[in-house]
């Protein structure tokens, strides 16, 4: 019976955790017979933080060691949090005669969905609008230096690896268990970092999901995916109320089917072409605001409450919920990162944040958002929310001078009602331009952003100091429609179609979009596999 031992001090990789371990249990370093390191985290509650770990270990004396703090029996409950198995395996099958599934985006959720049907033998042929990662990266790199040379199919957000190319690589779940275990070590097997299988808040970084996607793309093509770049999706070929296959922009049909469609929280043209083929959908709670940015430092201040030595840089966490009015949060906190001009669409501002794996920029950020509801978009219709958005983007460019550069004001100014008469320096590529945000965002939306960014700073001394900045707008947090799905995660309304992913209404991340993909590929495979 293996026992979980919690809390035991982390001294390095170079170290051998078992005295410690074996201190923690009041026995013997002889007397583990097997010590694994499930979990590692940092434990700011004290003083002096420090790196602490919990550990699976299996021991002679089990009765000795349950009486001592922090140990206990390994449970059900442990092997959800911290499992590092495989996950269900996909053995080959037989697919049945006609059966040819086309994924559609190949972002997280697309990239797992074609791996996992790959691996159980079938033939998959993956499309993707934008470009190679290698490709892509050139062409994000010439548009943040010179703003005239977007591309809109290959950006921060269309491309190999999706939305989540250009960002901090967040991969934070509290499990590591079943289709998260599998996903987990599959990127492990791609070249992610082995400490993702038991850090906390695990992270792959900017500069290394760059560098897992060529080697997922390989597996892929051993696999006889075949991939196809540069290939956007216009429209769905339904017949009798089953999807059949696809047609591409420039008029080419693929009547091969299932269709598995990824698509990201950016690609309007792909949800209005799912409801053109008559999937049902539904307008969904969206939240917006403005990314907030800090020197780094000032972060580590507040939440190590001492010099930061060997620690990483910080992060945070908040959320406001008042018993009246909107709620707000923090999301995609980026430490030691920057803000980066992410619109895929000409003459709009959209802004998001990005870290590399080092995280040692000066500054940190992180989007301050607020909740909208779809009673506040221009009409009822499933994709009022997508005109919501755009109206405020499509401003953004007015307001920031028609050049790119990003509308900003200084958290202080905000909330004292008055323009920013001089902006700090900051790491967004495209400049800033001074501008009330009360002229770009709604009026909810600026009461709740004030009401949040005052509670904030309560937990964060100074989130809303002289040295906070909001840089605007921040509108692509998550899809503002969803496609209505059934128990094997197909449309309701339309047979052999399965919406998945962030663009879908499902996910909110790297790791949940990749679950969502996994999950509707093995839906695929109970249901036309052998």
């Amino acid at each position: 019976m293996a026992l979980l031992v919690s809390g035991v001090e982390w001294l390095g990789e170079e170290e051998d955790p078992r005295p410690l371990v074996a201190l923690a249990l009041d026995l013997p370093v002889e007397a583990l017979r097997r010590c694994e390191m499930v979990r590692r985290s940092l434990d700011a509650r004290r003083r002096n933080k420090r790196w602490v770990a919990n550990y699976q270990v299996e021991v002679e004396d089990e009765e000795r060691a349950l009486g001592r703090p922090g140990v206990r029996r390994w449970s059900e409950r442990d092997e959800e949090r911290y499992g590092r198995h495989e996950g269900p395996s996909t053995p080959r099958r037989s697919w049945r005669p006609g059966t040819h599934p086309v994924v559609v985006g190949a972002g997280p959720a697309g990239l797992f969905a074609a791996l996992r049907l790959a691996e159980a033998g079938a033939p998959v042929t993956l499309l993707e609008r934008g470009g190679l990662v290698d490709d892509r990266i050139k062409k994000v790199n010439a548009f943040w230096r010179r703003r005239a040379d977007l591309d809109p199919e290959s950006n921060v957000v269309f491309g190999e690896g999706g939305a989540g190319t250009f960002s901090d690589g967040k991969i934070y779940t509290r499990r590591r268990d079943g289709e998260l275990g599998y996903i987990f070590r599959r990127l492990v097997d791609f070249g992610a970092d082995e400490r993702i299988l038991t850090d906390g808040w695990a992270h792959l970084g900017t500069d290394k999901v760059r560098a897992i996607l060529p080697a997922f793309r390989e597996r892929l093509a051993q696999l006889g995916v075949e991939l196809r770049f540069g290939a956007c999706m216009e429209a769905l070929l339904v017949e009798g109320g089953r999807c059949v296959g696809v047609r591409l922009r420039g008029g080419e049909e693929l009547r091969r089917s299932p269709v598995i469609v990824a698509a990201g929280h950016s690609a309007r043209d792909t949800y209005e072409a799912l409801v053109e083929a008559g999937a049902a959908a539904e307008a969904r709670t969206i939240s917006i605001g403005a990314r907030v940015e800090h020197p780094q430092e000032l972060v580590d201040r507040a939440r190590y409450k001492q010099p930061r030595g060997e620690l990483p840089p910080a992060s945070y966490r908040l959320a406001w919920h008042p018993p009246t009015g909107r709620r707000a949060h923090t999301f995609c906190m980026c430490p030691g990162g920057m803000v980066v001009a992410a619109t895929n669409h000409p003459e709009r501002v959209v802004v998001n944040g990005m870290s590399f794996a080092a995280r040692k920029a000066f500054w940190a950020n992180s989007a301050v958002i607020v909740e909208v509801s779809p009673t506040e978009f221009p009409s009822l219709d499933p994709l009022a929310g997508l005109r919501y958005q755009d109206a405020i983007e499509q401003q953004a460019w007015r307001l920031g001078g028609e050049d790119y550069s990003a509308p900003a004001q200084r958290v202080q100014d905000l909330l004292a009602g008055r323009d920013s008469a001089e902006l700090p320096r900051s790491s967004y590529p495209h400049g800033l331009r001074s501008v009330d945000l009360r002229e770009l965002l709604p009026a909810g939306v600026i009461e709740g952003l004030c009401q949040a960014l005052k509670h904030f700073d309560r937990k964060l001394p100074g989130f809303s100091g002289p040295e906070a900045l909001l840089i605007a707008p921040e509108t692509r947090t998550a899809s503002p429609v969803r496609f209505l799905r059934d128990e094997a995660l197909h449309s309701t309304t339309v047979a052999d179609l399965l919406p998945v992913g962030e663009g879908a209404g499902y996910a909110g991340g790297i790791a949940s979009a990749a679950l969502d993909g996994v999950r509707a590929a093995d839906s695929l495979i109970r249901s036309h596999a052998g």
